[in-house]
């Protein structure tokens, strides 16, 4: 077991981040705002939004064979990850739709089986950690929804959460340093919460900021660059 004292601990080079925002509200754009080369899988099919985008690749995941693609998107990266800032995938909450889908053609009743949710859980949390390895910023998007949380004093209140399976949502939270809502204003700026509270659930473990405009998402306090050609020249 290796101890480290706290003196010694850094903030990590790379940002770990989930977006995520109602349909529509911009979350695909981001990967065209974000610095340096940005690799994107488009899962939800809204890359188009990209177009014109000199810095940002784009691959499609086959509908059809969800599980395997991502995977085959994931060697890429790793692969080819000297030529990417960012890893950018679009998104979890259509991704997982596709997944249960697959599953449910194996099926009599064309619905998935009760096992397939729980096989779900594990493939959704072991796919994020093992994005989250690459060395490069790694931002998930998902949509948005609603849950219910009761207090211990039995006090109810609404929170805007990623729309992600509600038994793993926390765990994967719980594992990137950034969970950002982005919102949309009605002079249609465009920019995220980095700060939750009771009705919206962020959080900003990378500096000390509780927004940012949609371009500075990725703008983390004095961060060290993870620009690869730089690192190049350093060795």
């Amino acid at each position: 077991m290796q101890i480290t004292n706290g003196a010694e601990i850094k903030k990590s080079k790379q940002a770990k981040v989930i977006t995520y925002s109602k349909p529509g509200d911009g979350k695909t754009t981001v990967a065209g705002l974000l610095p340096g080369k940005t690799l994107v899988l488009d899962i939800d099919g809204t890359s188009q939004v990209l177009e014109g985008y000199a810095n940002v690749d784009v691959a499609k995941i086959d509908a059809e064979n969800p599980h395997d693609s991502i995977l085959k998107f994931y060697a890429y990266a790793k692969a080819n990850i000297d030529k990417y800032d960012n890893i950018f995938v679009d998104n979890l909450s259509h991704y997982q739709k596709l997944w249960l889908l697959k599953k449910g053609e194996a099926t009599k009743s064309g619905m998935p089986e009760l096992k397939d949710y729980a096989l779900l859980d594990n493939h959704l949390l072991k796919l994020v950690e093992t994005f989250n390895s690459l060395n490069a910023n790694v931002i998930f998007t998902a949509w948005e929804t609603t849950r219910e949380i009761t207090e211990e004093n039995g006090q109810k209140y609404t929170q805007f959460v990623p729309d992600i399976r509600d038994k793993i949502v926390n765990h994967i939270m719980g594992i990137v340093h950034v969970v950002a809502r982005l919102v949309k204003k009605a002079d249609g700026t465009r920019g995220f919460i980095l700060e939750g509270n009771q009705s919206i659930y962020a959080k900003n473990h990378l500096d000390q900021r509780k927004g940012c405009v949609q371009e500075e998402l990725i703008k983390i306090g004095d961060m060290p660059s993870t620009n690869k050609e730089e690192e190049k020249g350093e060795k």
